[in-house]
């Protein structure tokens, strides 16, 4: 199968159904709580909360947005990162079953 170049769009979306990213039980998850509470913190800090929530803007902004809480979290936890030489991204998307994708 050939791929097609990607067109340009004025504006992309990516909505998440709920509960489909649950891949870890949250509240044993110290990434997910800390993402958690800057979303939190964030709502707080404008007076709103709600359960559903929106986060858009330029790609460069949302970029840096997502990798200062990965910078601050990293320092809060001592955490190492390795380098990843052959990523291959499929293998950390849950919206394949991998096993169902094998013939």
């Amino acid at each position: 199968m050939k791929k097609n170049k990607p067109k340009k769009e004025e504006i992309v979306v990516f909505a998440f159904k709920k509960g489909s990213q649950g891949r870890f039980e949250e509240s044993d998850n110290s990434s997910y709580r800390f993402v958690d509470a800057s979303i939190e913190k964030m709502m707080t800090g404008h007076n709103v909360f709600s359960d559903k929530i929106g986060i858009s803007g330029y790609r460069e902004d949302l970029v840096s947005y997502i990798s200062s809480l990965i910078d601050v979290y990293v320092r809060i936890y001592n955490v190492e990162i390795d380098k990843v030489e052959d990523f291959d991204h499929i293998d950390f998307d849950p919206d394949l079953d991998i096993d169902d994708s094998i013939v």
